[in-house]
């Protein structure tokens, strides 16, 4: 078999050093360079060995998290919860109390704020992006930002009081 060289060697070391198997490797690499052609489909890409490089990294990630997450969900809940309780089957009165108190501070600066930076930081702490909360109610992303900021400025000066 013939010693690979250039960029597509580079590629395979990088991927080596990342903790890759030669196969895992080559397989990123093949991977990289197939969504190299579907992009040039739609769009002219300056640097190809450059966006490579940075498709390969990233699909190590990708693959990476994966790998960890299986690992994890390998793990039954039963012997989760037997190594460390996931479930506090009897909270403290002192948690209960904090709790309430938190959501109490959380209302009452929903409260003193607009409705809108209530929609927005709700919104947001849903799990939205701004982009998404901005697309969803008609306003820009700046707008937004400002809305979260408002609402946690608030919410930070409730929590001195």
């Amino acid at each position: 078999m013939r010693r690979p060289t250039g960029a597509y060697a580079r590629l395979i070391k990088a991927c080596l050093r990342r903790g890759r198997t030669l196969e895992d490797a080559e397989d990123l690499v093949q991977e990289a360079y197939a969504r190299l052609i579907e992009y040039r489909r739609n769009a002219k890409v300056r640097d190809e060995e450059a966006f490579v490089r940075r498709v390969v990294i990233n699909l190590a990630i990708n693959q990476y998290h994966r790998e960890q997450i299986l690992a994890f969900a390998a793990e039954s809940i039963d012997e989760l919860d037997r190594q460390a309780r996931l479930v506090d089957a009897s909270p403290e009165v002192v948690r209960i109390l904090d709790a309430r108190q938190q959501l109490e501070q959380i209302e009452a600066m929903l409260a003193a704020v607009s409705r809108r930076t209530a929609e927005v930081f709700l919104a947001h702490r849903a799990g939205f992006s701004y982009e998404e909360v901005a697309s969803e109610l008609g306003i820009s992303t700046r707008t937004v930002k400002k809305h979260i900021v408002r609402a946690r400025s608030m919410l930070a000066n409730a929590s001195e009081d």
